[in-house]
């Protein structure tokens, strides 16, 4: 479904003048940016996840890097 969204904004933005196209880029930049934000503070907010945090900083701190998945593992993953 989400491509079929994406399909239908790019159809609506085709129809638009270039002075439209650019106030749509503002606002788009202006959503990502909202859920950027959105996502941080969630993080922030979450007691658990900072806490996992701030222990994955210290390990790093003390050189124990051994404690970490590799980001090669990682990615294949996802």
């Amino acid at each position: 479904m989400q491509t079929a969204l994406k399909r239908e904004a790019k159809k609506a933005i085709d129809k638009l003048s270039n002075e439209k196209i650019k106030v749509a880029i503002d606002f788009i930049d202006y959503l990502k940016e909202k859920e950027e934000m959105e996502a941080s503070l969630e993080i922030l907010s979450s007691r658990e996840l900072m806490a996992q945090i701030e222990e994955a900083e210290k390990a790093v701190k003390k050189g124990k890097l051994d404690e970490f998945i590799p980001w090669k593992k990682v990615k294949r993953n996802v």
